[in-house]
């Protein structure tokens, strides 16, 4: 079923984004006692570095790690600290990155920017929403916008999932590129109480992505 390099790519994401529901399980803030906050850690066995902006820090509680992939998040460094003389995120949004499997490639090698809109088609299908959602439902995500940036595929996404998790905004930022090799999918997520433009979530976007290819 999957012989035909298409269908086996929309199979690696639907692995990457399900990946995702691990989200769902971390609440940035209830970080305990004082800690040293990191903004880089490997995730995939090592095979890709990740890391954020200044100001964002990984939450350690938040990490999965195996051959296949991985996830961290990233909130405010002074918060994951609890030492307010640490860096502070300078807009009020947490960061997501999720490592998939290796990348598809085409004929050439490469993951290629004329797959982008191929993902974008994925992610609309109920498959596709069902992925993103940290419920698993399709119905709970509308993709409101999507976009091709550069060499990432940007998606707009409303999740109305009723799931525990950070407090974040129903409405925030996914992005989907080829990084090292890796599928990767990263995401900024307003919070609750914040006010964030989409100019302000894409740009951001576009600085992690920076960050990470940076950093490998």
């Amino acid at each position: 079923m999957f012989a035909n390099p298409v269908f086996r790519h929309a199979r690696a994401l639907a692995v990457l984004t399900a990946l995702i529901g691990t989200l769902s399980g971390c609440v940035p803030g209830e970080f305990g006692t004082a800690q040293v906050a990191q903004s880089r850690t490997k995730l995939a066995n090592g095979a890709l570095t990740v890391t954020a902006p200044k100001g964002w820090c990984i939450d350690p509680k938040s990490l999965r790690d195996s051959g296949a992939g991985g996830f961290a998040l990233f909130g405010n460094c002074a918060a994951i600290s609890r030492n307010p003389d640490d860096a502070h995120a300078p807009l009020p949004a947490l960061l997501s990155v999720t490592v998939g499997p290796p990348a598809v490639t085409d004929a050439s090698g490469t993951f290629g920017k004329d797959r982008l809109p191929q993902n974008g088609t994925f992610f609309r299908s109920e498959l596709g929403r069902a992925a993103l959602a940290r419920s698993g439902e399709a119905g709970d995500v509308t993709i409101d916008k999507s976009e091709i940036s550069g060499d990432v595929l940007m998606l707009r996404v409303t999740d109305r999932s009723k799931q525990g998790g950070p407090p974040v905004a129903d409405t925030y930022l996914r992005g989907i590129s080829d990084i090292g090799g890796r599928i990767v999918a990263l995401s900024v997520m307003p919070l609750k109480d914040g006010e964030m433009s989409y100019d302000a979530q894409r740009r951001l976007l576009r600085e992690f992505v920076a960050a990470i290819r940076a950093a490998n």
